[in-house]
């Protein structure tokens, strides 16, 4: 299945950022493996720094399962820092800023960003 193509594919190259990244959203979606999947998205990030999505993941990982906030906020700025013009990263991190952080001021930048 997709789990075993992604793990072929990351021993082949460990560098394949989006294989990991693939892999962590399997891993978080579909077994609920949330530890797989967090690891997963920062072997991502390690392979790619300059990968926006795999920050992006983290930040939803992060924020919905772990209840970081501290540590989602940071990942969705992380790709936002990489790839300014990757639009779902500002709404996500205006999500949280409204929700988690009754910030409505800095939200609507994000949302504005977008």
């Amino acid at each position: 299945g997709a789990e075993a193509a992604f793990r072929t594919a990351i021993a082949a190259d460990p560098g394949l950022s989006f294989a990991h990244n693939s892999l962590g959203v399997l891993l978080q979606n579909e077994r609920k493996d949330f530890d797989g999947a967090e690891a997963a998205y920062r072997a991502a990030i390690a392979a790619d720094p300059g990968y926006a999505v795999a920050h992006s993941t983290l930040g939803i990982l992060l924020e919905h399962e772990r209840k970081d906030i501290d540590g989602a906020e940071a990942a969705y700025r992380a790709a936002i820092a990489v790839n300014p013009g990757f639009s779902q990263a500002h709404v996500n991190l205006g999500y949280l800023l409204k929700d988690e952080r009754k910030d409505i001021d800095g939200a609507e930048a994000a949302y504005r960003a977008a």
